[in-house]
């Protein structure tokens, strides 16, 4: 792992480090949202499902065209239009009194993310040769995320600083910082930036290569019904603890992100090692499999029975350290590398899946309660294992094999050298 870890530059360290800081303070107030919104505009559950899943289908259309964009002119330059996007989308949160400014706000935030996120995996594994090296950047990127995501809301209670609008304010200095950091580190490359041979990057062409990639399109349908299912533990999971009157909620939520993102920091390298010599699409069907789990726990947990929703997290958490990396992998290994970042963009529509998650999860607390949500995310998951089975047995172009294979002949002499 150390030997992978030397290969790779400045920007690819500013991309994790960044990363973490991001997440770091941002779930200090993030996924209390549903709390504001709930408090200070008085939205029910649908009314919060409705507003939060507008905002991010707004980001989701940015992000498709965002990584055509990337091939075109470079990741480095989408990746700083982003942050800066971030900076005003926090500000105009901290200090906007009206719900339709927090609705511009989060809009904004979610344009600002869809430029940064999918440039940066394609720009990490555009610096990197070997698979091996790409792979570990993706993971640590990742486990960036899940240390952010852990300790934000923790960090976040003992300051006070939950559900509160100063906490915007702090993100949108970090993203300031973020900016100016790489603008630094990236000037020297956007300058020297040559133009290489051109290949056809337009949507035209993108679009009679997805017609084509059965496989992709499988697997961003599965990845969609994947988002849906995972994302109850964001958007529904704090109104299920509100219906069910769970005492100290605000505690117990925060505690259940803690123990999602130290269960990733714990077992996420343990088990890349172990499963190191399974295929990508089986560890995928792995993850799956425990979620398939834990949602038949949650299911079966007793209302206001805090260890057992514990319990759930912790199996469904599992799943994630082993799946979400995964994926990342596998639409890198999918991607032609000249439209690596078309691919991420294309990848960026299966985020529909959060769109709906809101809406879905909202109406069905509404109506029918836990039981069915939880049983209802079982059966998605039960799907996404079929789309799996499918995508890793169906037709892809003949190119992408080709380049495949040029690619592997590139890093044994790499390896050789």
């Amino acid at each position: 792992m150390l030997q992978e870890i030397k290969l790779f530059d400045s920007r690819v360290w500013y991309i994790i480090i960044q990363t973490f800081f991001n997440r770091f303070t941002m779930f200090m107030v993030w996924p209390f949202l549903a709390l504001i919104l709930y408090d200070d505009f008085n939205l029910n559950e649908l009314e919060i499902g409705f507003f939060l899943s507008s905002s991010l289908l707004i980001g989701i259309i940015v992000g498709f065209f965002a990584g055509n964009l990337s091939d075109r002119i470079g990741r480095e330059k989408v990746i700083l239009a982003g942050l800066l996007i971030s900076v005003f989308a926090m500000a105009l949160m901290a200090f906007s009194s009206t719900l339709e400014g927090f609705f511009i706000g989060t809009s904004l935030q979610a344009i600002g993310r869809s430029l940064i996120e999918n440039p940066s995996k394609a720009l990490m594994t555009d610096t990197l040769v070997q698979q091996k090296t790409k792979e570990l950047s993706l993971h640590l990127r990742y486990y960036a995320i899940n240390v952010g995501s852990a300790f934000g809301p923790m960090v976040g209670i003992s300051l006070g600083l939950t559900a509160s609008k100063e906490t915007f304010l702090l993100v949108s200095l970090i993203s300031f910082f973020s900016f100016l950091t790489a603008l630094y580190l990236f000037k020297d490359h956007i300058k020297n930036r040559k133009k290489e041979v051109e290949k056809a990057t337009n949507f035209k062409f993108l679009y009679s290569i997805l017609k084509q990639d059965h496989a992709f399109l499988l697997f961003i349908l599965a990845n969609a019904l994947t988002m849906i299912a995972f994302m109850q533990i964001d958007s529904s999971m704090l109104q299920y603890l509100r219906m069910y009157e769970f005492e100290e909620l605000t505690a117990l939520f925060a505690s259940l992100i803690f123990a999602n993102g130290m269960t990733i920091i714990i077992f996420q390298f343990p088990l890349l090692r172990l499963l190191k010599n399974v295929s990508v699409f089986n560890r995928a069907f792995l993850g799956v499999c425990l979620f398939i789990v834990a949602f038949i726990v949650f299911a079966n947990v007793e209302p206001k029975n805090a260890q057992g929703i514990m319990f759930a997290v912790l199996i469904l958490s599992m799943g994630e350290c082993i799946l979400f990396p995964t994926v990342s992998i596998i639409i890198d290994t999918m991607a032609p590398k000249h439209l690596k970042g078309s691919y991420y963009g294309v990848a960026e529509v299966s985020l529909i899946g959060i769109v709906l998650a809101p809406v879905v999860g909202g109406f069905l607390l509404q109506i029918y309660g836990g039981f069915v949500l939880w049983i209802t995310m079982c059966v998605l998951s039960c799907c996404v294992a079929v789309l799996l089975f499918l995508a890793k047995n169906a037709k892809r172009p003949d190119f992408i094999e080709e380049e495949r294979e040029n690619t592997m002949l590139q890093e044994c002499k790499e390896t050789k050298l």
